[in-house]
């Protein structure tokens, strides 16, 4: 895979992805789904990991602009 996805769309390409994430960063598996979701922010070196571990299918600054601030 060459092609660049969010993070959301590589998981739901394949079953399981969310779980082998998890595993690989010794991380629960919602803490994952709210990364993908944008409701936490990846931290570099996790933004990192997790692209390494898609087979940089996913990019450190998609992982990045997933991310939404909360309204005050």
């Amino acid at each position: 895979m060459s092609e660049n996805f969010t993070l959301r769309e590589w998981l739901n390409e394949e079953r399981g992805r969310v779980s082998k994430i998890a595993r690989a960063l010794d991380k629960h598996y919602s803490w994952v789904s709210q990364i993908a979701n944008g409701n936490k922010k990846a931290p570099l070196e996790t933004a990192v990991l997790i692209s390494e571990l898609t087979g940089k299918s996913v990019s450190v600054e998609s992982i990045a602009k997933a991310y939404r601030k909360k309204a005050k």
